[in-house]
């Protein structure tokens, strides 16, 4: 998936409840080499689904989620999801111990989407240590809310996108005025390919954080052909309420879902990411017009 486009989608926060109740495994490489041997017959009792919450979808990752319905502990040595619709590597090798009758989600990254490949079916390759021994099989993993479809989708449309023009956040917020008279802009570039195809944008929805100066939505009706010179598409902002909490518990409250089409025929949500800098930006300017206190 190119640099700043981000998966979105409906049911995240589910997801993510399931997640926090079982807790979740980071660090480590992602791309590990599942290797191991031993007898499948250890991985009885064990079984595996994919998801992704909110706390992952700003740095892109899916988590599986393992759990150990056997009466003994269970060592996650390493873990792989196998798809059609991705490159194989989507693996990581981090020892993880957890009890009976408990789950574990372990995080990692999508390899590179297939386009052209269905995700169905989804399986994960498990390398555990259980007191019966070493065991290593694959096992169906479901994906109940879709992530993986989700991700896959994200990825061919901004693939489709970029073949046609390249779209970026500033790097900062344009602002005029102070406290609660402040108002900003953010001007979205637009640099077109220099090939044919085309994309048109008809809209950004509002986030948790954000909203158009007028409206929930930024509503547009912009077509950018690949031959196109560079453009500026203009943004006005306002909060979307004056809450600090809203800020403090920010996930995906400055990933802008813009509403595209492309010649290609595909069609959705693009969630293009604010950078660091700009994120800064809109929070310090979240503040300054809810007159909450900075930093």
């Amino acid at each position: 998936m190119p640099r700043g486009r981000i998966a979105l989608g409906a049911s995240v926060a589910l997801v993510a409840m399931a997640c926090a109740l079982v807790g979740c495994s980071g660090g480590g490489d992602p791309g590990g080499d599942p290797g191991g041997s031993g007898d499948p017959a250890a991985l009885d009792g064990i079984t595996a689904s994919v998801g992704q919450g909110r706390v992952d979808i700003s740095g892109g990752r899916i988590f599986v989620l393992v759990e150990n319905g056997r009466d003994d502990e269970v060592t996650v040595r390493s873990v792989e999801v196998r798809s059609p619709g991705f490159e194989p590597g989507m693996a990581k090798s981090t020892p993880t111990g957890f009890a009976p009758g408990r789950a574990i989600a372990i995080r990692l990254m999508p390899t590179d989407a297939v386009c052209t490949e269905p995700v169905a079916p989804v399986t994960v390759v498990l390398d555990v240590e259980t007191a019966a021994g070493a065991g290593r099989g694959e096992l169906p993993a479901e994906d109940a809310f879709g992530a993986l479809q989700r991700v896959q989708d994200q990825a061919c449309l901004a693939e489709s996108v970029d073949s046609v023009a390249v779209i970026t956040l500033p790097e900062h917020l344009r602002t005029s005025g102070s406290g609660a008279g402040t108002r900003a802009v953010i001007d979205v570039t637009v640099v077109p390919a220099g090939g044919g195809g085309s994309v048109h944008v008809t809209g950004v929805s509002g986030t948790t954080l954000l909203n158009a100066e007028d409206t929930p939505d930024w509503t547009l009706d912009v077509e950018i052909a690949g031959s196109d010179p560079p453009s500026m598409i203009e943004l006005p902002v306002r909060p979307n309420r004056c809450d600090a909490h809203a800020v403090a518990e920010d996930k995906v409250g400055t990933i802008l879902p813009f509403e595209v089409t492309t010649s290609d025929g595909r069609s959705g949500q693009l969630g293009i990411k604010a950078g660091d800098t700009l994120r800064a930006d809109l929070y310090a300017y979240y503040a300054e017009r809810c007159g909450l206190p900075a930093g």
